[in-house]
């Protein structure tokens, strides 16, 4: 049986009157590739949102690897092993792709603010390991020869490679992916799946991702959810969504509200 990552157990969002996501259940295992689709205003995004920390579920529950992590702060959250990009990019856009990644690398760093300002042998160890880390993962993302260069300044499909790279900097067990594909070209989004795959493969995560295009969903996953109206209609394989009448029928019918 494959380890459990991720629980998501009857878990509601209401903001006010309004029902955002709807008595939410899934789960995913271990380096598992899964994917939470449906129409715009389905309610995706706030199912993100609250497995991240950014909104407590109004009732229901989140666990990562047995452990409640309900109604924990993001960074606490991220400590424990999730990490996530986002549908609009957030990069500290006037640093270095290098600072941007070490940034995030700073989550793991145990020591103290002493040790650093005296910059004792451990902080000078954890330090060192700090950026052999970074230029890891930049190398594997194709991003060291520009590590010098001001993310703002870089390529659109480059800052998402590098939004990524940030948050594996984090040493994720999850990683949510936000519309990872989106503004990208047919060529783009078949390199990006294979780069998804490829982080899957290299270093061992599981990944749960939103995406509208449907040849990249298709592609890459193990499983999908359909939500639509904040409830979830539909789990299967992809080739058992591709047949589902009820995913047919949100996607012709569905409204144009953002998620």
């Amino acid at each position: 049986m494959n380890k459990r990552v991720l629980e998501v157990n009857h878990a509601t969002m209401r903001f006010g009157g309004l029902v955002a996501v709807n008595d939410l259940c899934m789960h995913i295992d271990h380096q598992e590739i899964v994917a939470l689709i449906g129409p715009n205003g389905a309610g995706k995004t706030t199912a993100f949102n609250m497995i991240t920390g950014v909104y407590t579920p109004t009732s229901g529950s989140v666990t990562l690897n047995s452990r409640s992590i309900t109604g924990l702060r993001p960074d606490r959250i991220a400590h424990a092993g999730i990490a996530r990009t986002f549908q609009n990019i957030r990069l500290f856009k006037a640093l270095t792709v290098l600072d941007n990644v070490l940034i995030a690398r700073h989550l793991r760093l145990t020591s103290s603010w002493p040790s650093a300002v005296l910059r004792l042998p451990r902080y000078r160890r954890e330090n060192a390991q700090m950026y052999r880390r970074a230029e890891e993962l930049l190398t594997y993302m194709g991003l060291w020869e520009v590590r010098g260069e001001i993310a703002s300044s870089l390529p659109y499909g480059m800052q998402r490679k590098l939004e990524i790279a940030r948050a594996l900097a984090t040493q994720p067990t999850l990683l949510l992916l936000d519309e990872p594909a989106a503004g990208m070209n047919p060529a783009e989004s078949a390199e990006l799946t294979e780069l998804i795959r490829g982080i899957r493969d290299c270093f061992h995560l599981t990944v749960l991702l939103i995406e509208h295009h449907m040849d990249v969903v298709m592609d890459i996953s193990d499983r999908i959810y359909v939500l639509n109206y904040g409830s979830l209609i539909a789990e299967g394989t992809p080739d058992e969504i591709q047949q589902n009448e009820d995913v047919i029928h949100a996607y012709l019918g569905g409204d144009d509200d953002e998620a």
